[in-house]
């Protein structure tokens, strides 16, 4: 606990604890929570959208690697296939039950980022 008997130091913290206590967050703010909250203020469509053009710009970089894989239902069965990253800008993407960007750069940074169209929900690994 800070020594907050010094003046300066009061001066400091009662500005920051006062904007702690009439925060809309709770106390216990946690990224899930955060995630929660900005979808509920900016929507499921937003986040999904943004996070899907970011991940066709990684893609297209000089130094990426990797592939993009689309899932489609067939009946029973789920097929996947590799499309070419440009080709989902104009593509229908509700044809697909999930999109995986498998990418990375030549760097060694590598990551996954899954979308599930239908339900404009997705979620990224970092495999840092």
């Amino acid at each position: 606990m800070p020594n907050t008997s010094t003046p300066h130091v009061q001066t400091v913290t009662d500005p920051c604890r006062s904007q702690v206590e009439h925060s809309p967050f709770p106390a216990e703010l946690t990224p899930d929570l955060l995630a929660d909250r900005l979808i509920d203020e900016h929507g499921y469509e937003t986040d999904f959208d943004m996070q899907f053009n970011a991940c066709i710009d990684a893609m297209a970089q000089d130094d990426a690697v990797g592939r993009t894989w689309v899932f489609i239902r067939e009946g029973a069965e789920l097929h996947m296939r590799h499309i070419a990253t440009l080709d989902l800008l104009d593509a229908d993407l509700t044809l697909y039950e999930m999109i995986l960007f498998d990418g990375g750069n030549i760097h060694g940074d590598l990551w996954k980022h899954v979308f599930f169209p239908r339900q404009k929900l997705h979620h990224f690994v970092c495999e840092a």
